[in-house]
C-alpha cells in the first residue's frame, strides 16, 4: 500500500512538472499589417499531460507544446502547415501525427487548439487508457477563454 501511494505521489509531481511555466496569457497581440498572428495552444488536459510533443511549422521544428501553454507566432502570408509530432526521446506524446492546413492572410489573427482527451480507462492487473487527439482551428472568443488558464510555453 506504501508504494502504491508513494508511486501515486511521483505521478502526480511529474504530470504537473511537465506544465507550463511561463507568465500567464495576458490578452491577444495584434497581427501587423505584413504579417498573420497565429496562437497555439494546449488546454490543460490529463491524458499524456506529461508530454511536451513538437510543433512544426511547414515543417520545421519551432517549438515543443507542454500542457496547459501557449506560443505565439507571426507568420508571413499563406498556405501554412502545422504539424504535431512525438518530441524528443522523453516525449512521451502518444498520438500518431496531427496536421492542419490553413490559408493565413496578413492581420489576421488565428487560433490552433491542441487537445487530448480521455475517453476510455479499463483496469485489472494493468490499467489501459485511451483517448481522442485533435488540433483544430477555434474561434477567438472560444479560444480566449480556455487560453485565460494557459502559460507562455
Amino acid at each position: 500500500m506504501k508504494n502504491r501511494v508513494l508511486l501515486l505521489i511521483l505521478i502526480t509531481q511529474l504530470l504537473f512538472a511537465c506544465n507550463a511555466t511561463g507568465p500567464k496569457f495576458s490578452g491577444v497581440e495584434t497581427a501587423q499589417n505584413n504579417q498573420a498572428r497565429l496562437y497555439f495552444y494546449r488546454p490543460w488536459q490529463l491524458l499524456d499531460g506529461a508530454a511536451a510533443p513538437t510543433v512544426q511549422i511547414n515543417g520545421e521544428d519551432k517549438f515543443d507544446i507542454s500542457n496547459g501553454g501557449y506560443q505565439t507566432l507571426s507568420l508571413p502570408p499563406g498556405e501554412t502547415t502545422i504539424t504535431v509530432k512525438e518530441g524528443g526521446v522523453l516525449s512521451n506524446w502518444r498520438a500518431d501525427e496531427l496536421t492542419i492546413t490553413l490559408p493565413m492572410e496578413a492581420s489576421k489573427v488565428y487560433f490552433v487548439r491542441l487537445g487530448a482527451k480521455v475517453e476510455n480507462v479499463s483496469g485489472g492487473s494493468f490499467i489501459s487508457v485511451s483517448g481522442l487527439y485533435s488540433l483544430s482551428l477555434v474561434a477567438e472568443d472560444f479560444a480566449v477563454n480556455e487560453l485565460r488558464e494557459t502559460k507562455k510555453n
